[in-house]
Order: C-alpha cells, then structure tokens, then sequence
C-alpha cells in the first residue's frame, strides 16, 4: 500500500495539469498563446531561413541543368555557325572562279589564234621576291617547254603575268615578270618604231616594280602611260598590257633613259592564270 500512495498522486498531479491546460489553451490571451508567440519569434526566422535556403538550392540545381542545355545548344549553333562559314566561302571561290572563267572567254576571243588553257596557281613563293612559281599544268595538258620554246601566261584581265620557266609531268613553273630572268619588247600604245624592253630587276622586284631600258631618245614615253607588248620576238603576242610608268631618269653610270613599271597584274592574288598555246609555231620536242 504505501508503493501505491506516491503513484496515485502523480496520476492525480498529472490529470490537474492537462486540465488546467485544457481550461488556459480555451481563453484568449491564454498561456498556449502566450508560449506559441514566444516560441514563434524563434522558430518562425529558423523556418523562414530552412525554406530560402531549399529554395536557392533548387534554384541552383534548376541553373545547372539549364546552363547544361544552354551549352549544348551553344555547341550546336557554332557547329552550324562553322558550315555555314565554311558554304559561304565555297560559294565565294566558285563565284570568282566564275568570273574569271568569264573573262577567259574575252582572252578566247581576243587571242582566237591561240588555244587558252586555264590553270591554278598551286605553289608561290614567299614574302615580296616573287620567284618562280607552280602552276597544275604540264605535258599532259600538251605543254612542253624546252630550250627553244616557252608559253606566255597571263591573268584573267589579259594582264602580262609571266612565261612558263618549265615543264613537268602535271605542272610548270612559271617566271613572273618581276623576276631578273624575265624581259619582253615593249612600247606605249600608239607609238610605232620606239620599243623599249621591259625586264626584272634585283634592285626593284621587291618593291613590286620592273624596269624598261634601251629607250632611244625622242621616245614618247611619260609617267601614267601604259605599256604593252610589241609582239616582236614570236613569244608574245602584240597588245598584252604590262603596267603604267610611274617614274622615268637617267641611270648614274650609263647615262641613258629609264623608267620603272608597275605591273598591272597582282601577283601575290593569282589564284587562276592562263596560258597562251599558240600550235603554229614549230612542232613540239617530245621525249
């Protein structure tokens, strides 16, 4: 019995206290309101803070996973950017092959004597010297140069480019007229009996000039005219344009007349040249 005493008194204490609970909670102003507001103004910035917090970390999740798709579609769009830069460069190159094409078929009719073989520039040499270069034309194509025999090479302007130096299998090598080794009879158009010669010049090859010597005195020649071939010599035909003066002195040590060119054909642009085959002369050496 007396084990019994001290747990009927807890059982009865306990009973009072939710009671008395039960009655406070009921009223307004109560203790549970009172507890409640006091507890909140803890719990409620704790709560405030759990639910930003799970918020930014979806949101991060969620940029991830975008930024991921993002990336995809902006390795895509590059890829198409790439094609679309790559057909438009095509597109260029046939256009320009197009035109020159076009032009070749007034170098047809101006030089109807002539077969007109057209070609790719293949090889150029480097920097401003403009030495010998590669063209993909050779002896299958029916060109054989030999000691006696050459082929005149012009652009699609019907600008003097050159002569072919020599020939192989698939290609040749082509002299451009700013080399030393390359000289043609020249004159003003209009003008009969004062030819001159142009030709390569070490000192002015690289400053993209040639130089016209053995130019009689009284010949009509002044800085802005155009130069052009004679015809003479067999090699090139009569009337090819060359370039315009563009200064004219007498030389330091052999006192004679000289003047400097400027060829019109743009050497460092060849993409496409064309070669003048003219089947009347002798008969070509074959190996």
């Amino acid at each position: 019995m007396k084990r019994k005493g001290p747990r009927i008194i807890i059982i009865v204490l306990v009973t009072v206290a939710i009671l008395a609970t039960m009655i406070l909670t009921a009223l307004p102003g109560s203790t549970r309101t009172v507890i409640a507001d006091y507890f909140g103004r803890i719990f409620d910035p704790l709560t405030s803070f759990f639910q930003t917090s799970v918020a930014s970390v979806g949101d991060f999740f969620t940029a991830v996973s975008e930024n991921k798709e993002l990336k995809h579609d902006i390795a895509e769009l590059e890829k198409e950017n790439a094609r679309l830069r790559q057909e438009v460069r095509t597109n260029e190159e046939k256009v320009k092959a197009y035109d020159e094409l076009e032009e070749a078929l007034n170098l047809k009719s101006r030089f109807e004597d002539y077969e007109i073989i057209g070609g790719i520039v293949i090889n150029r040499s480097i920097g401003p010297m403009f030495d010998l270069f590669r063209i993909n034309l050779g002896r299958e194509d029916g060109i054989w140069v030999t000691s006696d025999r050459s082929y005149p090479v012009l652009d699609s302007q019907h600008n003097m480019v050159g002569r072919l130096y020599s020939s192989e299998l698939g290609s040749s090598r082509v002299v451009p007229l700013l080399h030393e080794g390359f000289s043609v009879s020249s004159k003003v158009p209009g003008s009969a009996g004062s030819n001159f010669r142009v030709r390569g010049s070490v000192e002015y090859k690289d400053q993209g000039l040639c130089l016209a010597d053995q130019i009689l005195e009284g010949t009509p020649l002044r800085v802005g005219d155009q130069v052009v071939s004679t015809g003479d010599g067999g090699l090139y035909p009569e009337g090819i344009a060359i370039g315009t003066v563009v200064d004219i002195f007498t030389d330091s040590q052999s006192n004679a007349l000289q003047a400097l060119i400027e060829p019109y054909s743009k050497l460092e642009e060849l993409n496409y040249v064309f070669v003048l085959v003219d089947h009347a002369l002798s008969s070509i050496a074959e190996e």
